[in-house]
């Protein structure tokens, strides 16, 4: 009778599974950029790890956050992923949109000067020309800093494409800019590069899915999650691969030796945490100080209610420790 009842139970699983294998893959339409910031991407495509989870991604490249932010409100993308801040004022605004994860984040924000002598504490900028891009996270970075040791600077507003010429022709003394044009910066300024770090601030890359993908398609955010997970795991068991493949999916925009020096400032590890929810908040007040944004109340409370914990939380329960 065991063997009766067995076979057919095996015939039944065997043709599931085949149907499985032969349903069309599930087409995912999702903002990012050709950017080092998270290699679980750059795996999951040099490995074709879409196909474990049956997704037929497509991405579409946008030059910033801002920018994939507002298309995904617009409706024209399921997912994106971006830095956290864009999210901050649109969470005040009361847009729709869900926070599925934190995909990795950089720890080693700093503000870069032009000068012949060593600057190493933020302080021998009191009084100086800063440019940044008013209005983002690296304005906000410098200006937190600054705050929090009583240094009073000179913010000009300058384009990120603007910021190294602005510094070689000495119309400001120094920048925060965003980090994919540290390098530059390096190689532009020479000998008179000078660098400070940061104190207590970072930029986190977190998954946003526009808020109708994250009610209806729940299963398809957790395979996309899946799949991410597994490029997470190449990325940590084998780095050296991970920065050929992240140099090659940055089209040549950094050399792998280039992704090989910025690699120990990043950690990579999707998560919902405390950690980002913290800065968005101090963001978000920060925000509301300058007159950005005049509505909204900037606390976690608000930030943690765009949060959908479930599909991370079904693969890796551990991975979400919010308080």
């Amino acid at each position: 009778m065991r063997l009766f009842f067995t076979i057919p139970i095996a015939v039944a699983l065997f043709a599931l599974q085949s149907a499985f294998a032969q349903q069309p893959a599930t087409p995912v339409v999702f903002g990012w950029a050709y950017s080092p910031d998270v290699p679980q991407i750059a795996q999951a495509y040099d490995k074709d790890l879409w196909k474990s989870e049956n997704l037929e991604p497509k991405m579409i490249p946008f030059a910033t956050g801002r920018d994939a932010f507002e298309a995904l409100i617009g409706g024209q993308l399921d997912m994106a992923i971006m830095a956290e801040f864009p999210p901050v004022s649109g969470a005040l605004r009361n847009l729709k949109f869900s926070i599925l994860a934190t995909l990795s984040k950089y720890n080693a924000m700093r503000v870069i000067a032009k000068s012949a002598t060593p600057i190493t504490s933020l302080s021998q900028l009191a009084g100086k020309k800063i440019g940044t891009p008013v209005g983002t996270n690296v304005h906000f970075d410098v200006a937190d800093a600054m705050k929090s040791q009583n240094v009073k600077a000179e913010f000009v507003n300058v384009g990120p494409a603007d910021l190294i010429p602005a510094l070689l022709r000495g119309d400001i003394d120094a920048a925060s800019m965003f980090p994919s044009a540290y390098g530059n910066a390096k190689r532009a300024l020479g000998a008179q590069y000078q660098e400070v770090l940061l104190p207590n601030v970072g930029e986190a890359f977190i998954l946003v899915g526009s808020d109708k993908f994250a009610k209806e398609q729940p299963d398809v955010i957790k395979r996309f999650l899946a799949v991410l997970l597994k490029g997470e795991a190449l990325v940590a068991s084998d780095p050296k691969d991970s920065q050929e493949v992240t140099s090659r999916y940055v089209k040549g925009a950094l050399p792998v030796e280039q992704v090989q020096a910025i690699w120990p400032d990043y950690s990579f590890k999707i998560t919902l945490d405390n950690g980002t929810f913290d800065l968005m908040a101090r963001e978000g007040q920060w925000v509301r100080d300058m007159g950005y944004v005049k509505e909204g109340d900037p606390s976690r409370a608000l930030y943690e209610g765009f949060v959908v914990k479930g599909p991370l939380q079904s693969l890796a329960p551990d991975r979400v420790t919010l308080d």
